[in-house]
Order: C-alpha cells, then structure tokens, then sequence
C-alpha cells in the first residue's frame, strides 16, 4: 500500500518523500502532487485530485495533504483542513491532513547535523530557537547559508537537506512533525 501525498510546491513534492522514506521501513512507494492552495481547503476542489489519483494508483490506503500554516495561526488553518477532512472522508476518500508550522523550512532547520552536511566547509550549527515560533523559517536558512557563502534556494537545497535529515531529531523539536510522522505510520 502506498500513500499519496498532497504538497503546496515542488521543494515540498522533492524533500516531503526522501523524509517519509525515513520515517518508514521498508519504503513503500510514495505518490507525491502538487496542488494549489487554496484548493487545499475546498473539498470540492480536492475532490477531482483525488479521485484521479485514487483511479490511476489503485494501491494507495490514505492521501496526506500536507499545509503549511505560513505566518498564520495554525489552530485557524487546522479548522478549514478538518472540514475538508471530515467532508471527504463522509463520501469514502482516505485524506488526513499534515499541518506544516510554518513551512518546511522549519521541520528541516530542525536538524542541525543535515544542515551541516549541506553547507560543508566545517559547518558546526546549534539551532536553540523553537523552529515553530519562527514563521518564515526559510529566511533563517537564507541567513545561515549566506554565512556559509551560500544562495539558499529552497528547490536546490530543501531536497538535499532532507537527503541527510535524521527525522527523530527534527520530532524532538517540531510538534508539527511528530504529528506527520503519526499520520505516516497509522494506517
């Protein structure tokens, strides 16, 4: 059985597998898309993406939608998500919803020795902050890079972060998180 995955970018449909992967032993076969975001939160709109996907990929036991809370209270974005949730789940479409606080960015940040292999040259980080309280965490590792005399780009960078990602150690510090990681192993 393989779970579908609903991300918001292609950094996200890039870096969310290569976490999962490592989350789950043995892998199963991941199904990443991309979908726009405000058709996150409307079950209408949801509703066409899933059944294509549930049509062409007859395996698939439950579809993560996974958003980013983005600056935005996340018990104001878990309130639209559980609606769709709860409409889709009513008409028989496995969909469980990942909140992301803020962004990935912030679950990647989390651990410092995957931002070390990336950033090379001798890199000894220690990240103390609560990467949840952060909201644009993606401007955290703009900074960290730049001192490393790297461009963060998400797209080139959040992929090979999540190639040395150590998920136990982003759950230690990302709610967010752990919580996903939940969602990944419940069938």
């Amino acid at each position: 059985m393989s779970p579908g995955i609903f991300v918001e970018g292609k950094s996200d449909k890039d870096a969310i597998p290569k976490l999962i992967r490592k989350i789950l032993d043995p892998s199963p076969k991941i199904i990443p898309r991309t979908i726009p975001r405000d058709e996150m939160f409307n079950s209408e709109s949801l509703r066409p993406y899933l059944e294509a996907l549930l049509k062409k990929h007859h395996d698939i036991e439950k579809v993560i939608v996974c958003v980013d809370s983005e600056c935005t209270d996340p018990e104001e974005i878990w309130e639209k998500a559980s609606r769709v949730e709860r409409e889709l789940n009513e008409i028989g479409l496995p969909v469980r919803y990942a909140m992301v606080v803020h962004t990935l960015e912030g679950w990647l940040a989390a651990d410092p020795k995957a931002l070390e292999q990336v950033l090379g040259r001798g890199a000894k980080l220690h990240i103390k902050r609560n990467l949840e309280e952060v909201c644009k965490p993606a401007e955290l590792l703009g900074d960290l890079f730049a001192r490393y005399g790297k461009d963060f780009q998400k797209p080139r960078y959040d992929p090979q972060i999540a190639e040395y990602a150590r998920p136990k150690e982003i759950a230690k510090r990302n709610q967010s998180f752990r919580r996903f990681c939940q969602l990944i192993k419940d069938p």
